[in-house]
Formats: C-alpha cells, structure tokens, sequence
C-alpha cells in the first residue's frame, strides 16, 4: 500500500467557533463532512482496526472520524450533520467529566473551558449509532501515574461507558496522546486497540495500540484537506510531525503548530 491511498483517522475536539486548535467551527465541519461524503469512503474506526489487526487491505480511500472529551457540541453541531450524511463516528469520553466541564487538572491554560455531553445525552446517540470509547476517568496523563493508578483509570471508564450506553467498549484513547509501555499493556488487556496523537496516516504495520491520526487543525485550509489520499498530504503530515519534534514537544501533546 502506497502512502497515497492510506487510511486516515481524523481527530476533532469541540465543534464550535473560536481560535483554539481544539475548535473546529461548525460551518467548516459541515463543509469537510460533504466533502469526505463525496470523495472518501468514511468507516467506523473499527473497521480499520479489524483489517489493520488481521492483515488485511484496508479499503481505499478510508476515513474514520474520532472525537476526544466529548464535547455537549457534539450533541448539538456534529451528530446532525453526521446523521443527515449517514457518517459513523467514535467519541471518547473522560468518564468523571461527563456533565461537567473540560476542566480537569493538568490542563493547559489556553484551553478554555467548555460543557461536556451529559449521560442522557450520550444515551440518545448510543441508541442512535454514534459509537463511544474511552478516554479514561479523569483525563490525568497516565504515564505520569503509579501503573495501578493508570490501570484503574483505564479500566473503570469501559465500565461506566458499558454500564451506561448497554454499549460494548473496545477503543480507547490516551488522554494528551502520552503512553507507556505499563500504559500500553493496560490499555491491551482491557480493549481492541487505542488511539494516539502521534500525526500520521495508517500503515500496515502501524501500532493497534497508538493508532496514528491526523488532527482536524490541520485541515482547516480546503485544499488541505482535498488534497488527502495523495502523495502531496502524507508529506504535509510527515512535516508537522517534524515540526513537534523539533519544537522538542511530546508527540501526543497538543500545541499551537
């Protein structure tokens, strides 16, 4: 497989105005979300999963659609558009934030605060197919944690999804992207495959546990997003990726690129 036909999984947080790379405006959302209907074949994120663990070919011109903390936005800007398109998604949720606000320890002060979705809306979509993973309890970077502590939050928030969606829980995401090996071992005993920061489209011998994505910031300018599936936009992505470790950042962490 060539990198112009690879896979990519989209990573977007909140869908709503504002100059935060976090946010996408709803009206640019929208227009992405046609575009990818009418040239992109968009899967749920297991289905790349299940190729990618079995050795599969993935199908061509594949888009999976994730969504990080759960954002109330989503209930309100993003689920209609992907109900009108017939478009599946995955959104992880940090289970002791929902209801509340992204207002958890450790979180950068650029990051303005902002409602979550609450559980009787996170119901209403589950029953609608919106499908949902874990981002841990309380979004800690679980590397930083004692490997008993990580596991706990790894484990409890697949267990309050199921418990209140009646949903099977087998993705999860690592809160700022940041894993390690005990992380990584965790997340394998307790689900499918997990989600990474790390910039990059999906190859046949990428991780299933630090699946690469490509953040919806980048794609703000059209032709960024147009030009997906060829040569010119693995390049781009390769470049960003760059740029964070030349800026010495953590590759899961989130920055002002």
């Amino acid at each position: 497989m060539t990198a112009a036909s690879s896979p990519v999984i989209i990573t977007y947080h909140s869908i709503s105005a504002g100059d935060s790379p976090l946010r996408i405006p709803s009206a640019l959302f929208a227009e992405q979300m046609e575009w990818l209907k009418a040239h992109a074949l968009v899967v749920p994120l297991a289905r790349l999963l299940q190729a990618l663990v079995a050795g599969a070919t993935f199908p061509q011109r594949a888009v999976a659609l994730t969504f990080d903390d759960g954002f109330r936005d989503f209930a309100s800007d993003a689920a209609p558009v992907l109900r009108k398109l017939g478009l599946p998604a995955t959104v992880f949720l940090p289970t002791d934030y929902c209801g509340r606000a992204n207002d958890w320890p450790g979180q950068p002060a650029w990051v303005k605060p902002q409602p979550l979705m609450d559980w009787p809306q996170i119901r209403e979509l589950a029953a609608q197919g919106i499908s949902f993973g874990a981002h841990s309890r309380t979004h800690r970077a679980l590397s930083g944690l004692d490997p008993a502590e990580a596991d706990e939050e790894i484990r409890s928030s697949r267990i309050e999804i199921e418990k209140q969606t009646n949903s099977p829980v087998t993705h999860f995401c690592y809160p700022y992207g940041l894993w390690n090996s005990a992380v990584r071992e965790s997340v394998a005993r307790h689900y499918q495959g997990a989600c990474s920061t790390a910039a990059g489209v999906l190859e046949p011998n990428s991780d299933p546990y630090a699946l690469p994505r490509v953040d919806a910031h980048y794609l703000r300018r059209p032709s960024v997003l147009q030009s997906m599936f060829t040569r010119r936009f693995s390049a781009y992505i390769t470049g960003r990726r760059w740029i964070r470790r030349v800026r010495g950042q953590p590759e899961g962490n989130y920055a002002r690129l």
